[in-house]
């Protein structure tokens, strides 16, 4: 006990001459000393002079300081805020709304800036947003081209660099989707649906459109149908996509008819992870026995987990159900096999409880 009493009096002194060297330099720490400091006001610590230079990183940030934050408030609360320490690396937006009229405008429109601020970069560049000059020119344009106000948030959330373009390179971007016969309906949808696209030059559109029209030799209405009804793939990565495509007809073994119809009834599945399709692919051609043709008229099963693919269809088996054929009795449609709940398929396909069919997943 002696040996704790002598170390914590020895920690004491330490403490007490630290400090009051420190005082001798830094005026300012005296308050944590003596009493006879205590007369000292908390607007004595607003003195500039006396406050060190925040972090590099912070300084780009300064110039949303204005006049009002930078005398120190009376309230304690304000003052409390006002002392927050500069944003680190990974940025919390949250910590400006109170002193940024554009971040406050922006989340009033349904920007998520919990997603936006992940990125630094993006970060940086709303913190030096103005509002006035360069965010409501956009929301206009974007207004006046079929972007609703409720889908405004999603799109700036998406695609905060949208601000970076200017409207007249915007203009001349939506002008060559109506060169192009694609009509004001499906020029919002592409837009809305995929805030990327505009930030797209006319130049890479036009290339990309022309790469996917020659590849499957489609049609100009066959071409301006598929980007309205997933514009996400004209921003897809072009090398992925080219994988997919080698996957496809050396791999999987589909027919350059058969890629284009499947293309046009499911785009999205050229999207996926080229694993992922191998792997279903090989449970519905190769377990199943599906021909190409059928996998074809029912491309929904390259959007349903392989291996829930495959648990349904041995549970099919099992019950003697696993009957692909419509001309045959029994049938079971691939849609229902893919796309219904465990509940439904279990009532609609095997006719039985959830409960068995657990019981029989198991066993597996």
């Amino acid at each position: 006990m002696l040996r704790i009493l002598v170390k914590q009096y020895s920690n004491f002194r330490f403490l007490s001459t630290t400090i009051y060297r420190l005082n001798e330099n830094i005026p300012k720490l005296d308050i944590l000393t003596d009493s006879k400091h205590g007369s000292h006001k908390l607007s004595d610590l607003s003195d500039d002079s006396a406050m060190s230079k925040p972090p590099v990183y912070a300084e780009p940030f300064t110039e949303l300081q204005t006049e009002e934050t930078q005398d120190m408030p009376s309230e304690i609360g304000e003052f409390v805020d006002s002392l927050s320490p500069p944003l680190p690396i990974s940025f919390n937006l949250a910590a400006y709304i109170n002193h940024s009229e554009s971040l406050q405008n922006l989340v009033r429109l349904g920007v998520d800036l919990s997603e936006i601020e992940k990125k630094p970069e993006r970060a940086k560049f709303v913190l030096n947003l103005d509002f006035e000059k360069d965010v409501k020119r956009h929301i206009q344009f974007l207004h006046d081209n079929g972007v609703s106000a409720d889908d405004m948030g999603r799109f700036f959330t998406k695609n905060i660099f949208i601000f970076k373009e200017r409207i007249e390179d915007l203009e001349v971007r939506i002008n060559y989707l109506r060169s192009k016969k694609f009509t004001s309906d499906a020029i919002a949808r592409i837009i809305t649906n995929n805030p990327n696209f505009l930030s797209l030059s006319t130049k890479q559109v036009d290339n990309r459109l022309g790469f996917i029209q020659k590849q499957f030799s489609l049609r100009g209405n066959e071409v301006r149908y598929l980007i309205a009804k997933c514009p996400k793939l004209v921003t897809y990565h072009m090398d992925k996509f080219m994988e997919k495509l080698f996957s496809m007809k050396e791999e999987l073994g589909f027919t350059s008819e058969e890629m284009k119809k499947l293309l046009l009834m499911k785009p999205k599945v050229w999207m996926l992870g080229r694993p992922q399709v191998k792997e279903r692919f090989d449970v519905v051609h190769n377990l199943m026995g599906l021909p190409h043709e059928t996998i074809i008229n029912f491309p929904e099963i390259f959007t349903r987990r392989a291996f829930i693919i495959k648990q349904r269809h041995l549970y099919l088996v099992h019950l003697n159900r696993a009957q692909y054929d419509p001309t045959q009795p029994l049938y079971v449609s691939l849609r229902d096999l893919v796309l219904l709940s465990d509940s439904e398929f279990c009532e609609k396909c095997a006719q039985t409880s959830v409960d068995l069919y657990n019981e029989f997943l198991k066993t597996l």
